[in-house]
């Protein structure tokens, strides 16, 4: 897939099509991992996986998820 470098103030950017975002299941705020290998002239974006506490509940987080699924309605757009 190609893209254009843009100025973004006195930086450069590259968008990422929505299909990727969502695909890679990033949002607004969403921290990732950039690899540079100058090299091989290669940039890489991979996900930074989060690690739970070991005597963390996976099913408490499933529940606070379920949650948040059932009252997107009133809280979606909360972080804006």
């Amino acid at each position: 897939m190609r893209r254009k470098i843009i100025r973004v103030g006195s930086s450069r950017g590259v968008l990422i099509p929505r299909e990727v975002t969502k695909a890679m299941f990033w949002d607004f705020g969403t921290e990732v991992d950039l690899d540079v290998n100058a090299d091989r002239k290669e940039v890489t974006l991979k996900t930074i996986k989060v690690s739970l506490p070991e005597d963390y509940e996976l099913e408490h987080l499933r529940g606070i998820e379920e949650q948040l699924m059932l009252h997107a309605d009133v809280l979606g757009g909360i972080d804006d």
